[in-house]
């Protein structure tokens, strides 16, 4: 493969090439170039992944406050088909705690939907970032081909980059971890159509860890069960928002290991 990297970007001609992924990624556009040039010459980043001399992934943040704190808000990375799962995000995160950093900027923040496995172990597991906020249809109904019009409720990620712990996780990696003996928010099985479908939810559980399983494939359920994709969706709610108001966050993502079957849980510890 062609030498891999991540720089900021500078040139309009580049900041065009990102409204084509995001049109190629979510379908639609939902930060000109114009909006990125500026972005990038005010304090925000914006970043390229690059595979040779073609730009195939962007991040995009911006400065913003939350909670009293000036963080950078990272709006938007995406990433074109045929170039996933090969570092480029990861590329893209570390280059932007570094400037960062620079900047003084302490924490990171962005959302993600709760569901996608993917994001979660990334965000959580890998990159350490910690969650206890959940937003209801955060952006409104807006037109994503992956979202397939669910409402888009959002995980709050809190990136700290300046802390040990976010430090010794990138140094580490993720933890290895078990899901054995932990209890369970929701009982779950496979349905007949072989789809991860929820049974029952735990809601007043009190124990110092708990699980929560979601689907290992939510964009082939929407594609293919959009009405069981929205029970997830709704039922998720329900979840999040009971036990952060109970106390409890975040900890940690679990998925299989290669070497043992199972599912994909949310760690949450009060």
């Amino acid at each position: 493969m062609k030498k891999a990297e991540a720089r900021p970007l500078n040139t309009l001609e580049e900041f065009r090439e990102c409204e084509r992924i995001q049109q190629e990624v979510w379908g639609t556009i939902g930060a000109s170039g114009e909006v990125l040039a500026v972005t990038q010459k005010y304090g925000g980043a914006v970043l390229g992944a690059f595979v040779g001399r073609e730009l195939v992934g962007f991040l995009y943040a911006f400065l913003a406050r939350r909670k009293g704190r000036l963080i950078h808000w990272s709006h938007m990375m995406a990433v074109r088909e045929g170039f996933r799962d090969i570092g480029l995000g990861l590329r893209m995160k570390l280059l932007h705690r570094r400037i960062a950093l620079a900047q003084g900027i302490k924490s990171i923040c962005w959302t993600y939907d709760p569901l996608q496995s993917r994001n979660a172990y990334f965000n959580i597991a890998r990159l350490g970032a910690s969650i206890e906020e959940y937003i209801v249809d955060c952006y409104g109904r807006f037109p994503s081909a992956i979202e397939k019009g669910l409402p888009s409720d959002r995980l709050v990620v809190d990136w700290r980059i300046a802390s040990p712990a976010v430090a010794r996780r990138l140094r580490q990696g993720a933890a290895q971890r078990t899901a054995a003996d932990i209890e369970r928010v929701n009982d779950t099985r496979v349905n007949p159509q072989g789809w991860l479908e929820n049974t029952n939810l735990h809601l007043n559980l009190r124990a110092p860890r708990l699980l929560v399983e979601i689907p290992p494939d939510t964009d082939a359920m929407r594609a293919q069960d959009p009405e069981l994709s929205l029970r997830w969706r709704m039922q998720t709610r329900r979840i999040f928002q009971r036990y952060f108001a109970a106390g409890y966050r975040v900890g940690d993502f679990i998925v299989p290991s290669a070497a043992k079957a199972g599912g994909c849980f949310y760690l949450l510890a009060r």
